[in-house]
């Protein structure tokens, strides 16, 4: 059973991941093509199933998060004081 922040948890290791591939974004990528080509076939195509569903997924996420963010911050905030 997955705890209830797991998700949010391989975000971050899954961005810290990615940022230790290189210092900057170009590095990162060809780093990160060549340990792609070096994979079998199959596994690739895999990944790149899991890569495609990933991309899709947060960005259709990524507004609703920023949405529900506001309106939970929008809440907290205290009403105005009128002389």
């Amino acid at each position: 059973m997955r705890t209830p922040n797991e998700c949010w948890m391989d975000l971050h290791r899954l961005a810290a991941s990615l940022d230790a591939e290189g210092l900057t974004r170009q590095e990162r990528f060809d780093n990160l093509v060549d340990e792609f080509l070096r994979l079998p076939p199959l596994v690739r195509r895999e990944l790149l199933q899991e890569l495609r569903f990933l991309l899709s997924e947060l960005t259709d996420l990524e507004p609703v998060i920023i949405q529900a963010t506001n309106a939970a911050e929008m809440k907290k905030v205290p009403a105005s004081k009128t002389a």
